[in-house]
This record gives structure tokens, sequence and C-alpha cells, in this order.
């Protein structure tokens, strides 16, 4: 797992432009990621993903089973 500080985002819209932050996956796997923007579905999100089987785009909704761990402290 990657060291994240566990919080998870529950309002998206509060979500930065190109900072990281963590995707849990519904099976439990983290995936290191940085913030695109609003996907074109209502309510969906796009991350540029990074893992060791490669890097690519995922764009996830609230009903799909992901949590959002905030992994860079407030300043």
């Amino acid at each position: 797992m990657i060291d994240a500080t566990e919080e998870a985002v529950t309002d998206w819209s509060e979500l930065l432009p190109k900072r990281a932050y963590v995707l849990r996956s519904p099976e439990g796997e983290d995936l290191l990621s940085t913030y695109g923007g609003p996907g074109e579905a209502a309510g969906s999100a796009v991350f540029f993903a990074h893992s060791p089987e490669g890097d690519g785009e995922l764009t996830i909704a609230p009903g799909d089973g992901w949590t959002v761990l905030s992994s860079v402290q407030e300043d």
C-alpha cells in the first residue's frame, strides 16, 4: 500500500488539478495518481494513474467503488 493520510475526499469538487492523490480500487489496490479535472459524465473525475504495470488515464464516478485519498499534507 502507498503511504497516504488515509483521509477520504468525499467532496470531489474540492479536488485540485495537478495535485497528487491516492486512488483505492474496490479491490483495495492503491494507485498513486494526479487529478486531471472533471470527467465528461456528470460527477466523474479524470486521474492520471501510475502503477508498476504502466501509467494511464482513469475516469471514475462516485458509484464505481473507488475511494480518493488525500496523499499530500494540507498547508
